[in-house]
């Protein structure tokens, strides 16, 4: 059984990279919710997209939700001090 591409799972806690387009709300702390694997394929259909990628469902702490590709998330670990 081969293991999936994708860097995040269902439940991880992100955060939307600084660099990102202001539409996916750089800098958010958010939680995952759904992928799907974009294809070749589909970026002739989706011209915000600009290779390959996975594209994450991501949820706020309003419960808004919105989709970002994955080169613009990033691991999140909060610390506890």
């Amino acid at each position: 059984m081969q293991k999936p591409k994708n860097k995040f799972a269902w439940g991880d806690t992100v955060k939307i990279k600084h660099e990102a387009p202001k539409n996916f709300h750089p800098g958010e702390i958010v939680s995952v919710c759904a992928m799907v694997e974009i294809s070749s394929e589909d970026l002739k259909v989706d011209p915000t997209l600009i290779e390959p990628t996975w594209l994450y469902t991501v949820e706020f702490g309003t419960g808004e939700s919105i989709e970002v590709p994955e080169y613009y998330l990033e691991p999140y670990f909060h610390s506890k001090n």
